[in-house]
């Protein structure tokens, strides 16, 4: 590991430099960005690609870390709320199918992830379980705990970002207003550890599996998303245009598509947000 592998500001987390640390010694990414404060990592690593920063393969994976994130983004415009409880990061991918690239399978890198935070959470949270909603959101006890935002940059189709946000214990009290949908802090509903940086290792590190098993075995990957899915068997609501369809879900296809049983038949999926009908 380089004297350099680490650009930090001044003031960042001690616990979270220890992370970076162990992250970049166990190989699961060979850079790191870390801000004491920035609007959005998300939103840095795309800098970066615009810029042409990240031309060089040999930094990816790159993460980057905020201790504070100001503007956080979620899917469809949203924002991501967050304060001191809230891990918040971003990691810059390489896509190809040549082995030296991390990514390859695109449209099941949201599931993936996933997959991926849902394992670290009944891991680390013990005896949590943790559901999917399909595509990007991470469920417990009946609420939203984590969120992810996959995105890519013009011209610069061999590379993705991948952003996460998780509640581990954040203060939802104070954004009651703003939140949509029923939302959860790890720490309110298991002992699992409450300091957001004793989670960032373990998934960065699930994360490298998971997307070593999409590229060799994505059907394996597709089994679990099934297991995971909350919204198998559930009435369903999804925009199509201007239309709201409704159905129920039955299932997801090889693809990664959400399989919806409607009036005129199987429709599979692919983007958009779909919600549960609640009776």
């Amino acid at each position: 590991m380089s004297d350099d592998a680490i650009e930090q500001d001044v003031g960042v987390s001690e616990d979270g430099l220890r992370a970076c640390d162990e992250i970049l010694r166990a190989g699961d990414c060979r850079s790191v960005r870390y801000f004491a404060e920035v609007d959005s990592t998300n939103s840095a690593a795309c800098r970066d690609l615009v810029s042409g920063q990240m031309c060089d393969a040999d930094r990816l994976p790159r993460l980057y870390l905020a201790d504070r994130q100001t503007s956080g983004r979620g899917r469809h415009g949203r924002s991501w709320l967050a304060d001191n409880g809230t891990l918040t990061f971003s990691i810059l991918y390489g896509v190809g199918e040549d082995e030296q690239s991390e990514l390859s399978e695109v449209p099941l890198v949201a599931l993936a992830t996933g997959v991926a935070i849902a394992r670290t959470i009944e891991y680390l949270a013990a005896p949590v379980s943790a559901k999917i909603k399909w595509p990007n959101d991470v469920h417990v006890a009946g609420g939203k705990v984590a969120g992810v935002l996959v995105e890519s940059v013009a011209n610069h189709s061999d590379r993705l970002v991948v952003g996460i946000g998780l509640n581990v214990a954040t203060q939802l009290n104070q954004f009651r207003e703003s939140i949509a949908q029923p939302a959860r802090s790890i720490a309110d509903v298991s002992r699992g550890p409450s300091d957001r940086y004793a989670w960032l290792t373990e998934i960065v590190n699930q994360m490298g599996h998971t997307y070593r098993r999409m590229r060799t075995d994505p059907e394996l990957l597709i089994d679990e998303v099934r297991c995971r899915c909350m919204l198998a068997g559930t009435p369903v609501r999804y925009q199509m245009g201007e239309a709201s369809i409704t159905g129920r879900c039955i299932g997801i296809d090889p693809n990664g598509a959400l399989l919806v049983q409607t009036d005129t038949g199987v429709r599979p999926i692919h983007c958009g947000e779909v919600n549960p009908i609640r009776q």
